[in-house]
């Protein structure tokens, strides 16, 4: 891990994390906002509850984007009844977790813990270079946007449906990107711009296409666009088969939260 006196657009990391960690939360509102059953709300203190619907825990539950947050706040709202209809995890930012925290995830039944690291990068006049073979998908894309998409994480299809439709697509800051070769899809991605921070998620590649790149190019479109639009820094949880990827492609590893999670 960078030291903590490392720099992102003269800030350290841990102050470029804390502004994208506020900008990851902002893309999760906006998410919930676009689904009619859909719930966000914050507490004095940092703390969010997220209800989006979709059926990924980690788009549910609570989230503490402060570096101190507050057990009494994730107490109440873990306990919203809301919650009980999804699966939801509880996210902290760090690895020392108040031991409070850990009780109040094991009585709701969020009895693992892993660790998630969350990166930043700043962007350049480099990222204005285009990007071949990736391209904005429109409404008409979204039945291979999706079909795409899950074949990456190799998961039923109709698990990314929200990811598809056409009111997420149209979320202020969003975009989904398909990288195509010879017209055959090989990746996606998906970018939510909030403020001048761009959070980087859903890239997918399909087995068969790994390996050679194509995660690459759709995590750069979505940072082409972003610099283009005014964004300056970008962010995103990596999983471990992803890390490498980003830690060439010069994100730095700023810190990791702590994700609690039904049998994790």
């Amino acid at each position: 891990m960078s030291g903590p006196n490392s720099y992102v657009w003269g800030v350290t990391l841990v102050d470029a994390a804390g502004t994208a960690s506020r900008a990851w939360l902002g893309a999760l509102k906006l998410l919930a906002g676009s689904q009619r059953r859909g719930y966000f709300r914050e507490m004095p203190g940092g703390t969010a509850e997220i209800v989006t619907g979709a059926p990924f825990p980690s788009l549910n539950g609570v989230a503490a984007v402060t570096l101190d947050p507050s057990p009494d706040e994730i107490a109440e709202l873990a306990g919203s009844p809301r919650l009980q209809e999804v699966s939801w995890t509880i996210h902290v930012r760090g690895d020392d977790v108040d031991e409070r925290i850990a009780e109040i995830a094991s009585k709701h039944g969020l009895t693992g813990s892993m660790s998630q690291p969350f990166l930043v990068r700043a962007l350049t006049d480099a990222d204005a270079a285009g990007v071949p073979f990736a391209r904005r998908i429109t409404d008409a894309d979204s039945v291979t946007y999706q079909r795409t998409m899950a074949a990456g994480f190799e998961a039923p299809e109709p698990l990314f449906t929200i990811f598809a439709e056409p009111a997420v697509l149209a979320l202020p800051g969003a975009s989904g990107y398909l990288v195509e070769v010879d017209g055959v899809p090989v990746a996606t991605a998906f970018g939510v711009q909030v403020g001048d921070q761009v959070g980087v998620f859903n890239i997918a590649v399909p087995p068969a296409f790994r390996s050679k790149g194509y995660g690459r190019l759709a995590t750069a479109a979505v940072l082409h666009d972003a610099y283009a639009a005014g964004a300056r820094t970008a962010f995103l949880h990596a999983t471990p088969d992803g890390l490498s990827l980003y830690r060439a492609m010069g994100f730095e590893l700023a810190e990791n939260w702590t994700v609690f999670a039904a049998g994790a």
